[in-house]
């Protein structure tokens, strides 16, 4: 018959019980064998954070486009354990948000304000910051606010005054529409950047009526001359006026004028290319007045590419359209080529004509 020693059963038993006891066992279910044993460890059982934000979405009211808006979101740390906000993202570079600090007590409340550059918007107008957490329960929450923006000086169009395409020689006018928001407001003065192709004129047009409110106008005549060349233009508009709080600001005209010259196809691409491959391509010139014309010469100014011209009119007799012949050899790679090919002819105010070329020049 086996004796115990009863020395050693006194020190495995406490032992036992220690390895029961220890973090690495099921230490979080209470003893007893109660119904109240949580199924699911929550974070309020680990000790975690939570974000609870009192209203995610605020009204900021009527702005004008001159003045910051402000918001203030209000939250609390739920959780039994600290919360840290480790960042805040916007949706806009117009809206700035700022908090006190990152981490929270358990029970602790913050804000998040919020300021909004309301600069270059007009009507109404949604934003939204995302806020992230190191809570497995409420790692990010979704903040939005909105408002409706009134600008202090009007501007019709807002953005580009548009000719669109026009013939050469032909010329033409458009309006800009600029309003402000007292009896005596007026614009003082216009300009344009270039002048050798653009005026502009100002007309006081008085009181006028805008979704309801009472407006005063002043109207940019725009005339783009009918001496501008062949070509995309582009002009910027300065524009003061005598309300300090928009005392100046600018806008965009553009045009396209085109030429005697048409080509078909308008723009050459040589596709996808690697270094050593030839190409071959053929370009066709057409006067669109019907009216005779001589090609003198074709360049292409690009190291990446080897390139010869040949071109010769359809009808040597009535030269109103001509074959333009380019073949090459790629030299370098080129993600992205592009570059302009220059025609050469006696017609008017078109003796340099550019063509873009472009494709994929890869190595081999």
């Amino acid at each position: 018959m086996t004796r115990r020693n009863p020395r050693l059963t006194a020190v495995l038993v406490p032992a036992m019980l220690f390895a029961i006891s220890s973090p690495a066992s099921a230490q979080l279910f209470p003893t007893g064998g109660t119904d109240d044993a949580p199924a699911v460890f929550n974070d309020e059982t680990v000790g975690a954070g939570r974000l609870v934000i009192e209203n995610d979405q605020l009204e900021m009211g009527e702005l004008f486009d001159t003045e910051k808006g402000h918001a203030e979101y209000k939250f609390r740390n739920a959780g039994s354990g600290p919360l840290t906000i480790s960042h805040i993202k916007p949706s806009c570079g117009c809206t700035v948000p700022e908090l006190e600090k990152k981490v929270y007590a358990p029970n602790e409340t913050g804000v998040i304000r919020v300021d909004f550059d309301p600069k270059g918007k007009r009507g109404s107008v949604v934003q939204s910051i995302q806020v992230f957490t190191d809570s497995t329960s409420t790692p990010s929450a979704n903040l939005t606010f909105r408002a409706f923006v009134k600008p202090i000086v009007v501007v019709e169009p807002n953005a580009v005054l548009n000719f669109m395409s026009l013939e050469k020689g032909v010329g033409d006018v458009k309006e800009i529409r600029v309003l402000g928001r007292f009896p005596e407001f007026e614009v003082t003065r216009a300009t344009t950047d270039d002048p050798m192709n653009f005026d502009i004129e100002v007309v006081p047009a008085g009181e006028v009526e805008v979704e309801g409110e009472k407006l005063y106008a002043s109207i940019l005549k725009v005339t783009l001359k009918p001496e501008a060349k062949p070509g995309q233009l582009r002009t910027e508009i300065s524009i003061r006026t005598n309300d300090e709080r928009k005392p100046i600001f600018s806008m965009s005209a553009v045009a396209r004028i085109m030429g005697d010259l048409q080509f078909s196809p308008a723009r050459l691409t040589l596709g996808r290319l690697v270094v050593g491959d030839e190409f071959d391509r053929e370009v066709r010139v057409t006067s669109r007045s019907g009216k005779p014309f001589h090609i003198k010469d074709v360049n292409l100014v690009n190291r990446t590419v080897e390139s010869s011209f040949t071109f010769e009119p359809v009808d040597p007799e009535n030269p109103v359209e001509w074959i333009i012949r380019i073949t090459g050899k790629v030299l370098e790679p080129a993600a992205r080529f592009n570059s302009v090919i220059n025609v050469i002819s006696d017609v008017k105010d078109e003796e340099t004509s550019p063509m873009q070329i472009y494709g994929q020049l890869r190595p081999q």
